[in-house]
């Protein structure tokens, strides 16, 4: 694996290497021939051409991995704008000696050259120019490289973000079932010591119900259409339970298309109607539920009664089921979702609007 990385960095670095030797390869080639446009003496060409040659290259080097890193990326301006000063004008008084000894060699060796071609301050631009195009080259590539470091952090965050959830998602199913399933064992326990015909029904129910949770909610979404299945058979547990002191009206759609749901996302409210609303209730209690579904939207409605001899209704609202729920929902359906809860002397309501795939 070393090996694979070492050859990998040298690859790199000799790409590296080439890339900035055919730029500079380029540069010459470019101060040449404009140089050499109105110049028959080629010596004072190749002179102004190779003297201006190291100048640019150490001053873009300089700015690039000197003074831009040190002073302008962390933001001490005063003494790169100095600095920088310093740097220019050096390579200013660099340019008009290479200027002035291209003179010298003209005048000795009596070769024509328009003067228009070696004039100190076009020399300078010409010089200035190629600087500041490397400069703005490399500042832009390592923009670039940046914006992609960035964003790889970011993928990085979102997916360790997304594992972390998807681990406290796996933790909340994991409390819902055992949550669901003492509370129904309870049930059939109380008709068992009833000696209750229903019993065997309800046994029925409870495994359907088991299958359900078993081998069918271990994805992240299942059917609607299941979803309100299991959530029926666990009405009718609590119905046969329930069936000398229960009033129950439920309302659920007979089509539910291809939609599909967080499972036993809907249970808990139900679980917590039936346990906080029917459960030592004096006299009868009433337990409604309705579901519509409005093109990709399900509105869940459950309202029961709240037993007068609880002054305090905390554990109602907060119950463990209540708490996993609103945790799963913010984990799913961050921001498409609205969980309104009621609460009077005599009723407990629960409004949810959920937006599905």
């Amino acid at each position: 694996m070393t090996f694979i990385t070492n050859i990998v960095m040298y690859h790199s670095r000799l790409v590296r290497v080439l890339s900035h030797l055919f730029f500079w390869l380029i540069v010459v080639v470019f101060y040449y021939l404009l140089f050499s446009r109105n110049s028959e003496s080629r010596e004072v060409s190749l002179i102004l051409s190779a003297g201006l040659m190291p100048v640019a290259v150490g001053v873009t080097y300089f700015f690039n991995y000197v003074l831009v890193p040190k002073y302008l990326w962390r933001k001490r301006y005063a003494r790169f704008f100095l600095f920088s000063f310093y740097t220019l004008l050096v390579s200013t008084w660099l340019s008009f000696l290479i200027v002035f000894f291209a003179l010298i060699y003209a005048i000795t060796q009596k070769a024509y050259i328009d003067p228009s071609v070696i004039h100190p301050e076009w020399q300078v631009i010409t010089l200035h120019f190629v600087v500041f195009f490397a400069i703005a080259v490399k500042q832009l590539k390592r923009s670039f490289f940046m914006q992609q470091e960035k964003n790889q952090l970011e993928k990085n965050q979102l997916t360790t973000e997304l594992k972390l959830k998807e681990a406290e998602l796996k933790l909340l199913k994991a409390q819902v079932h055992p949550h669901f399933l003492f509370n129904t064992l309870n049930n059939l326990y109380g008709l068992t010591i009833e000696k209750s015909d229903d019993a065997p029904k309800l046994v029925l129910q409870l495994s359907e119900i088991l299958d359900y949770i078993l081998y069918r909610c271990d994805e992240k979404l299942v059917s609607l259409g299941e979803e309100l299945a299991n959530l029926k058979n666990y009405i009718e547990i609590e119905k046969i339970r329930y069936s000398g002191k229960l009033k129950l009206n439920t309302n659920f759609p007979q089509e539910t298309g291809n939609l599909k749901i967080a499972p036993l996302i809907l249970l808990p409210f139900v679980e917590n109607a039936f346990k906080h609303g029917v459960s030592h209730f004096p006299g009868f209690a009433f337990v409604n539920i309705k579901t519509n579904i409005v093109e990709t939207t399900l509105i869940f409605k459950i309202e029961n009664s709240k037993n007068p001899a609880i002054n305090k209704d905390a554990e109602h609202s907060k119950g463990v089921g209540l708490k996993n729920v609103r945790k799963r929902l913010d984990l799913i359906y961050p921001e498409k979702y609205m969980l309104k809860i009621d609460k009077t002397e005599e009723t407990f309501s629960v409004n949810l609007t959920l937006q599905l795939e």
